[in-house]
């Protein structure tokens, strides 16, 4: 293909993009959450949910998705209490096929919950964090199941339990 054609091509799809850019679908996952390093050292494993928000042009392999997650572990060896994560990410998604691969930034919040001879306490700490991952997605008309595993990693301060890293494992539809 000569150089003239290749840019013609790359301005048609660059000029399509923007109409097509728009909330194209939205997705609801769930599934388990493996504890890692620290976290893995006083919890057990948990479970995830997740809803997000779905963009990207068709005719382009990349998009990205907006989206909301909690996850939670029990602590191990019987002590009474847990750990909840939420957190709000925005990421970058390059289509391969029906494999793709997802990775981005976002706001992570902790609690920590103890409960001992009836008293319950409490403790919050909220930092940025990263995730990176890849997952396969199946399209069947208007729904798509997929599967999905990523790493997350809170990047706080390590003396304030605000670096927990989690691999949740989860399983969804896109409509």
């Amino acid at each position: 293909m000569s150089k003239r054609l290749l840019a013609v091509l790359a301005a048609g799809l660059l000029a399509a993009a923007p109409a097509a850019v728009s909330a194209q679908s939205v997705s609801l996952a769930g599934g388990l959450a493996l504890p890692v390093s620290d976290l893995k050292d006083g919890a057990d494993a948990g479970y995830n949910a997740a809803i997000g928000l779905n963009f990207g042009a068709p005719l382009l392999p990349f998009g990205a998705r907006i989206e909301g997650a909690i996850n939670g572990f029990n602590f191990k060896n019987n002590v009474n209490g847990d750990v909840r994560i939420l957190n709000v990410t925005a990421n970058g998604i390059f289509n391969l096929g029906m494999p793709y691969l997802i990775g981005g930034l976002g706001y992570y919040n902790r609690r920590i919950k103890l409960e001992n001879l009836g008293v319950s306490s409490s403790d919050s700490e909220s930092a940025a964090g990263i995730n990176i991952g890849g997952g396969i997605r199946l399209p069947l008309g208007t729904l798509s199941p997929f599967a999905e595993i990523r790493y997350h990693a809170m990047l706080g301060d390590k003396d304030k339990a605000a670096n927990f890293q989690f691999i949740p494992i989860t399983f969804g539809i896109q409509f």
